[in-house]
């Protein structure tokens, strides 16, 4: 197949490249608005306890959770009971219900006047109301009321707006302005770093327009799904950059591989289909690997992270067509020219002169000296890895969860204006109010009896039953009376809805004895039960990463042994990361060096299985690198130690580049001023770092020194047809159980 991919593309080079351009060009066509079609949230799972209350909340009473926030400020510091602040705010109130789309409206100004919608200080004051849909539907419903409200004023009154359907708003417009600095920042680095790896401008420009293709036709993929299944906006950023990363990476090996291949007596078409055929098999079983990797988040019940591994897996297989195919092409277009506009002629005193690939290969390199010399002291070398991995993976023990608000974004924004202002100058959070459902089973005795129990809960400012309130056990109105529908009673607390404190208020109002069927929503509960939903699905995620990639692995090396070391070499290293992402983005050191962001205590529930997924997949791309040439090396001759350090002198500085070139996509993602955003990026970049420096060039030749010839053990059935094949006159390898047990004691 891979042959024959190649063929094709060296005997029809020019038909290959227009049929791509018109392809890319109509994919960005198509794209182009795509951050119109994507949708906010998708963050909580459908089929629990809140999602069910929040369904019934709408179709039993019309009403829903508030999620638009209005902060009316008196701009002459005077009190929003003044007269011309009571006439705007009441206008407002009026004109804010008769809105499309709004079906409650809670005001300060409305009836039933509440003092918890006024600030302490008494010169601002909330309107607050329900967008009609879901996460996923509201925050386009709310563009209108933002256009409408946002930074206007009513007589004295000037108006900010927050809550969730804003916020959401104000999240996507960040990220696509973050996004388009991300894309500037990278592209100059990435250049100027395959300039240095290549020597010529032109060799290194080939990756980065792959690059560019990949990004061209995931627009027009995002574009495609979002036709079929809601696509979160935050895919946008993820799939961009991880196509960017991979689509070079791909692309990186093949050009190595062809200059490699060229020093050789071959013609110019033999060195492209030989590169293709050998780096190609490695770009074949890295995709394989990464995108199984990916698929492992559609074990979660959250669009948010489906929608993100049906991105990923577009822009995979479209890296890989990129690299197996638009590649050979340029190459056989440009032949000897990739090698024009060499920037080492110019400056021979900086760079020199770069030596052929087959002599770099055999002589005594960095590489092959540093594998080397940890070979002849594995323990003590890889000890010193593995101590530093537990130093920074302690953190991890610690770690926190929690679902992300208006403090991802940076302060200057409104939405995390008026949250700051919501949560310390005012008596209560209206917006973190507990919706207690239940059926139409209760008397007006048992509903008087409960509301009145759960107003005696710790953190409890209120309940209201309609136009009744419990204040302390104490009734103020008349009696409430069941309705044919049941009861919705509305709970404000005085806690944050993420805190620990909400969640042990939450544990009590589902505790407390009810009189028929409840159910409960809000904030806090929509948070509590999604993180009950991801943390149920982790096992099940990792069993099939596991199970992925040991049978990648098998496959790709027929070695039993190796696929367990990288899976073990792969949890040290997410270990290591994920302890140093608590260390910053929870506890909140090293700032000066991340850049500022809001400290909760807690980290975004979706990024670190994100992290997982997308590292996991990422780090067995560099693995499958590796192995590869040493698995190339060991059939040749035989030799474990010399495959190891052959292995790594030739693709060592291969993966080397490919492990700054993905660092400078995901530090480049860092830069976001969304908080999980740039949680996600420095987390893989410190992954992808720890994992092509310290994982792979010390702790993985360590434990192949230690294992010996029991690397290459596999079971009687699966070994190559009769024998692992071993050129020339050498011996025939044959490793049995008894010949493992002795090889692993005498090691």
């Amino acid at each position: 197949m891979l042959d024959r991919l190649a063929r094709l593309a060296v005997a029809r080079p020019k038909a290959v490249l227009a049929a791509t351009l018109v392809l890319m060009v109509a994919a960005l066509a198509y794209g182009s608005g795509i951050s119109e079609r994507l949708s906010g949230g998708g963050f909580y799972s459908v089929s629990s306890e809140s999602q069910r209350a929040a369904a019934a909340l709408g179709q039993r009473f019309h009403v829903g959770k508030p999620n638009l926030v209005i902060l009316a400020t008196n701009t002459g510091g005077g009190s929003v009971d003044d007269p011309g602040a009571v006439a705007a705010g009441e206008a407002l109130t009026q004109e804010l219900a008769a809105e499309a789309g709004i079906t409650t409206v809670t005001s300060y100004w409305g009836p039933g006047q509440s003092e918890l919608l006024r600030s302490k200080d008494g010169t601002k004051a909330l309107i607050v109301a329900h967008v009609e849909g879901d996460e996923r539907e509201f925050a386009a419903a709310a563009r209108h009321l933002i256009a409408d409200y946002r930074g206007t004023e009513r007589g004295p009154l000037k108006l900010e707006l927050g809550g969730e359907a804003v916020s959401y708003n104000d999240v996507t417009d960040q990220l696509n302005h973050d996004l388009a600095i991300s894309e500037a920042i990278a592209m100059p680095i990435i250049l100027l770093l395959m300039t240095l790896v290549f020597g010529s401008l032109v060799a290194a420009g080939l990756p980065l327009l792959i690059g560019v293709l990949s990004i061209m036709g995931s627009l027009g993929l995002l574009a495609l799904f979002s036709n079929v299944t809601p696509v979160s906006n935050y895919a946008l950023n993820v799939t961009t950059i991880v196509g960017l990363a991979l689509a070079i990476d791909y692309s990186l090996l093949v050009l190595t591989r062809f200059r490699e291949e060229r020093t050789r007596a071959q013609s110019l078409d033999d060195a492209i289909i030989e590169s293709v055929r050998t780096a190609g098999r490695t770009v074949v079983f890295s995709a394989a690997t990464v995108t199984l990797s990916v698929l492992a988040l559609l074990a979660f019940p959250m669009i948010f992270l489906r929608s993100i591994a049906y991105a990923c897996v577009g822009v995979i297989l479209l890296a890989t067509v990129c690299a197996l195919v638009v590649m050979p092409a340029l190459l056989r277009l440009l032949g000897s020219r990739i090698d024009s506009l060499n920037v080492r002629r110019a400056l021979p005193q900086v760079f020199g002169r770069r030596a052929p690939a087959e002599a770099r290969a055999d002589e005594d390199g960095f590489w092959f000296r540093s594998s080397r010399l940890v070979m002849r002291r594995p323990v003590v070398m890889g000890g010193a890895v593995l101590l530093l991995a537990l130093v920074l993976a302690a953190p991890f023990g610690s770690i926190r969860l929690n679902f992300p608000d208006d403090r991802s974004l940076p302060a200057t924004i409104e939405s995390r204006s008026v949250g700051d202002v919501i949560r310390s100058e005012f008596p209560a959070q209206a917006t973190a109010a507990m919706d207690v459902l239940l059926d139409n089973s209760a008397s007006g005795d048992q509903l008087d009896g409960y509301a009145g129990a759960l107003s005696q809960l710790p953190h409890v400012v209120a309940v209201k039953l309609g136009v009744t309130s419990y204040v302390d056990g104490q009734r103020m109105g008349e009696r409430p009376m069941p309705g044919a529908n049941g009861a919705y009673l509305q709970l404000i607390p005085d806690v944050d809805p993420y805190s620990d404190a909400a969640d042990l208020l939450l544990d009590r109002v589902r505790g407390t004895p009810a009189p028929g069927n409840v159910l409960v929503g809000g904030l806090t509960a929509e948070n509590a039960d999604t993180k009950d939903a991801l943390f149920e699905r982790v096992p099940l995620a990792v069993a099939l990463m596991v199970l992925a990639m040991f049978g990648v692995l098998f496959a790709f090396t027929r070695s039993v042994v190796l696929p367990i070391k990288a899976l073990l070499l792969n949890v040290v290293s997410l270990s290591a990361t994920l302890g140093a992402m608590v260390f910053i983005f929870q506890e909140g050191h090293l700032k000066w060096l991340v850049g500022d962001f809001a400290v909760t205590g807690t980290l975004p529930a979706p990024v670190p299985i994100l992290i997982i997924c997308l590292t996991f997949g990422l780090s067995m791309d560099y693995e499958v690198f590796l192995l590869s040439r040493i698995t190339e090396e060991y059939r040749a001759h035989g030799d474990t130690n010399l495959a190891v350090m052959r292995g790594l002198q030739r693709v060592g500085p291969v993966v080397t580049a490919a492990a700054l070139i993905m660092s400078v996509a995901f530090i480049a993602m860092a830069t976001s001023q969304v908080s999980f955003v740039k949680l996600l990026g420095v987390g893989l970049t410190l992954a992808i770092l720890f994992d092509a420096t310290l994982i792979r060039a010390v702790l993985m030749p360590a434990a192949m020194r230690l294992m010996g010839r029991a690397n290459w053990w596999a079971p009687h059935w699966r070994r190559r047809p009769a024998h692992l094949l071993v050129s020339g006159a050498r011996r025939r390898h044959q490793l049995t159980v008894r010949q493992l047990t002795a090889q692993l004691a005498a090691n």
